[in-house]
């Protein structure tokens, strides 16, 4: 059984981030409500126009300048990896990964993911694309180094302040800074490259490595100048000093990780300027500096990506092709819906991913759901600004109404993002609900804003397919909850409350308990909506029918695969292929879908069933992962973009002309022969006589599990069940006619093979009757003409260690290495060598990415034993 703390433990660490991220945004907003309450927000649009056309002009030359500096990291880039390109083409690219990266949190990871996404597009391969990401981040590091260490060593008092930590500390930082840009360039002139293999680094030629550092520090003050002279020009600090503190706010935001550094950046900008600039203008230069180098870029790079997606999707698009499975059509186990009628699998279910003509057909619509929420969840920014400004009065509603439409957008944004049928009908619901009460009101500008997305919202309807498609009366207590609560939260403050303020500012400031106590209703309604919207949708009941157990038992019975016995051990749900002919046992955990092993049945329906099953993961946005596989559906397994990835090897004793002879088997035949003397035999039971047998078998399972201090370990392998015990023949190890030992045997369906499964023994019983029951089984599996006999799985064996072996693989090397008291990895090893066994590579296949540590944990859980219980399958 699984801890029952397993499933809070790993949600206090799912929230752990998005908390703290959180927290700084409150503090930072905060001290910003304090600086800024002076000023009547209500003047912000006269204010903003007050600039004039000639301060707006010069800092969208400024603004064009930086960009245009930030695709030069993209030439050096190029450079430095061999692989020229007109600049048409990585221009688009920079600017586009730039735009997107500044607006969202983890800026690094989203511009390179967006820069590999373009780049792939004109064959650019995916090591250089890693390189030219590597290059990008340094040459970006490097300027900010010059800008930040220099500022902070200007004036180690005032940003001691603002960073919250001492000037001794800040000065050292700043030394630091300054000496890591010069030990870069002094690396470059007379260095060497570091690293081996994929990782190595090749250092750039000292040339190259002087330009990054002008021309990163050149963006930098371009950047800095848009902010710069948007400030009135008789009272503002003088550029240089100025552009240093801009760089230490930045430096902030980026390492704060909330989207665009908002609210840490002005906060840590408002200290370092000490009061040289007065509020108000303060305040009316960040609100136009976030719309110049921000929003305006954004909507510009949104346009241009979604374009270059729609032309490279038309492009490449693959003929359509008949007869086509829909991969959307009823299948048993996904819901428990019933079981497909057996067929032969057609042609189109036995084919192959096209390849990467198909999945660059797709791009358009794996891209528009980021892009629709990126600018949902901005729109619910620009509302929940607009509510939580005070003097904003646009609407003639509650602030606090205002406040939380802002904050649900948010939230939508984000099940946008993961593509979900229930957050695109509560956007556009919320997004007509907003324009139609603005209009009314006469806020053309907010009414025209969410009128637009909702206008956007409504072609792109058939992307978001990710979802539950039927409903139950219970499902909508929570939605009904939320509405009850954020109407209570509203009607209260218009009604009865004293204040009429938005949730932040009723919750920070000195508000009377029952106004205060309204605020957090309405926000836990609008995170109780949200719960709901972004849950993820499991499938059905996890037990399998009568009609889905008569058809596996049919599929088993012809299945070469001993290992296909693990769907009788009742924590599986099966997926069938469209045509009925073969199964892939699995169960969810976490966001994890792990299938047990590769599919049974047809190998002619595989295909089609691989295709249907991803295509039900994706609709529920889980992850698929499929465990302890074996290399014969490999590269169907990588066609549909999976990560092959080893992780242990499969001991496989050939039973032809087996023999104990020799000094190889030496151990094996003393072991048999002690185990003899001392008064052990051993035999093996049929399945139909095994009944009579339970109670002695379960005594010793019992004695075993209380000398282990541990629980069953369950789907990678047998647990002790009476009925599943039952289905096996049983190896029977006695001593004086009591039972010390057990073994039960997986029987290939197509007479093959033979494989030890559950295996228990006495705590007190002989040292070798474990060695002996083997030898024993095997020489029966030998005499039954059976042709192999599966030791099972030595978990991390055979992993490759050398230049060019995967990260992955050498982690878990060096466990196999240094893991023993976690695992005797290799004492089990040498026990299974000692039979002279073949060795097959046993794999997991899984998205590629960084997803494969978080899968093992979600397997770990699944098996019930944390990672020991992975390495026990």
């Amino acid at each position: 059984m699984r801890s029952a703390t397993t499933r809070p433990a790993a949600a206090v660490r799912r929230l752990l981030g998005p908390v703290l991220v959180l927290g700084m945004l409150t503090a930072a907003l905060a001290l910003l409500h304090r600086t800024f309450r002076g000023y009547d927000w209500s003047d912000l649009g006269r204010d903003l126009l007050g600039l004039g056309p000639g301060v707006a002009l010069a800092a969208l030359l400024a603004t064009a300048a930086s960009y245009v500096a930030m695709t030069g990291y993209d030439t050096l880039a190029l450079r430095y990896v061999g692989h020229p390109l007109p600049y048409r083409r990585y221009g688009l690219a920079s600017f586009v990964a730039t735009a997107f990266g500044n607006n969202l949190g983890a800026s690094a990871v989203v511009g390179a993911a967006l820069r590999a996404r373009v780049y792939s597009s004109w064959q650019v391969p995916r090591s250089a694309v890693a390189r030219i990401v590597g290059l990008n981040t340094v040459t970006l590091a490097l300027g900010a180094a010059v800008l930040a260490g220099a500022g902070v060593l200007h004036d180690p008092v005032t940003a001691a302040r603002a960073l919250r930590l001492p000037p001794t500390v800040v000065v050292a930082l700043g030394a630091l800074l300054l000496a890591g840009v010069l030990g870069y360039l002094v690396w470059a002139l007379v260095g060497r490259a570091v690293g081996r293999g994929r990782w190595r680094l090749e250092r750039p030629s000292p040339r190259l490595a002087l330009t990054q550092v002008v021309l990163s520090t050149l963006e930098w003050l371009s950047m800095a100048a848009v902010l710069h002279v948007l400030l009135p020009a008789d009272d503002r600090m003088a550029f240089l000093p100025f552009a240093a503190a801009f760089a230490v706010a930045t430096v902030a935001g980026l390492v704060s990780n909330v989207p665009g550094g908002l609210g840490v950046f002005e906060t840590v900008l408002v200290v370092l300027l000490g009061g040289t600039t007065s509020p108000a203008d303060l305040a009316v230069a960040l609100v136009a500096y976030r719309l110049v180098y921000f929003v305006l870029p954004l909507l510009l790079a949104a346009v241009l990506l979604v374009r270059h997606e729609i032309r490279t999707g038309a492009a490449t698009a693959p003929l359509p092709t008949t007869a086509t499975p829909d991969v959307h059509a009823p299948v048993a186990g996904a819901a428990g819906l019933r079981v497909p009628a057996m067929r032969a699998p057609s042609a189109a279910e036995q084919s192959r991913p096209a390849g990467a003509a198909t999945t660059a057909g797709r791009l358009p619509t794996v891209l528009t759901p980021s892009v629709l929420a990126l600018v949902v969840a901005g729109a619910g920014t620009f509302v929940a600004v607009r509510g939580d400004l005070p003097g904003s009065r646009g609407l003639d509603v509650p602030a606090m109404a205002t406040s939380l439409v802002g904050w649900s957008a948010l939230l939508l944004g984000l099940g946008l993002h993961r593509r979900l049928r229930t957050a695109w009908a509560a956007a556009l619901a919320l997004l007509v609900g907003t324009a139609v009460l603005a209009v009314t009101h006469g806020d053309v500008v907010l009414g025209a804003v969410t009128a637009t997305l909702a206008l956007l919202l409504v072609p792109a309807r058939t992307v978001f397919s990710r979802g539950t498609r039927s409903w139950r009366p219970r499902d909508l207590v929570r939605p009904a909850a939320a509405a009850a609560l954020v109407a209570g939260a509203v009607a209260w403050q218009e009604v009865a409350g004293s204040v009429d303020a938005p949730v932040l500012a009723t919750a920070l400031s000195g508000a009377p308990p029952a106004d205060r106590l309204a605020a957090v209703a309405g926000v836990a309604g609008v995170v109780l909506a949200g719960t709901w919207v972004l849950r993820r949708r499991r499938p059905g009941g996890p037990s399998a029918d009568d009609d889905e157990l008569a058809r596996v038992e049919d599929l088993v019975a012809r299945s070469g695969r001993c290992a296909a016995q693990l769907a009788f051990t009742g924590d599986k749900r099966f997926f069938f292929a469209p045509c009925g002919a073969a199964f892939l046992m699995y169960q969810v955990e976490g966001r994890s879908w792990v299938v047990m092993g590769d599919p049974v049945g047809d190998p002619a329906a595989v295909p089609g069933l691989l295709r249907s099953f991803l295509a039900e993961v994706d609709r529920h946005a889980g992850r698929p992962v499929l465990y302890s596989v074996l290399d014969d559906h490999a590269d169907l397994y990588r066609a549909h973009g999976l990560a092959v990835t080893k992780f242990g090897e499969e001991a496989v004793v050939p039973l032809q002309g087996y023999t104990l002879s020799g000094k190889a088997k030496t151990n094996l035949r003393t072991c048999r022969n002690k185990s003899q003397r001392l008064g052990m035999t051993v035999e093996v039971v049929a399945p139909e006589d095994v009944a009579p047998l339970v109670p002695e078998l379960r005594a010793v399972s019992d004695a075993w599990l209380a000398e282990r201090r541990g629980g069953e370990k369950r789907f990678s392998l047998g647990a002790f069940d009476d009925d599943y015990v039952r289905r096996s023949p049983v190896a029977v190890v006695r001593q004086e006619g009591r039972v010390i030992a057990f073994a039960t045997l997986w029987v290939g369906g197509d007479g093959e093979e033979v494989q030890v499964d559950l295996m228990r023994r006495l705590p007190d019983g002989p040292s070798t009757v474990m060695t002996y029951l083997f030898v024993e089984s095997l020489l029966w599996a030998q005499e039954q003409g059976f042709s192999a006999f599966n030791l099972g799985t030595a978990p991390l064996s055979g992993l490759r260690t050398g230049a060019g072996a995967p990260a992955w693989e050498r982690l878990g090397h060096l466990v196999w290495t240094h893991g023993g008291p976690l695992y005797n990895f290799q004492g089990l090893r040498a026990f299974k060598q000692g039979f002279g066994p073949q060795w097959r590579p046993c794999y997991v296949a899984a998205p590629r990415g960084l997803v494969l540590p978080g899968a093992m944990v979600d397997v770990a859980t699944l098996v019930g034993g944390g990672v020991r219980g992975v390495v026990r399958g």
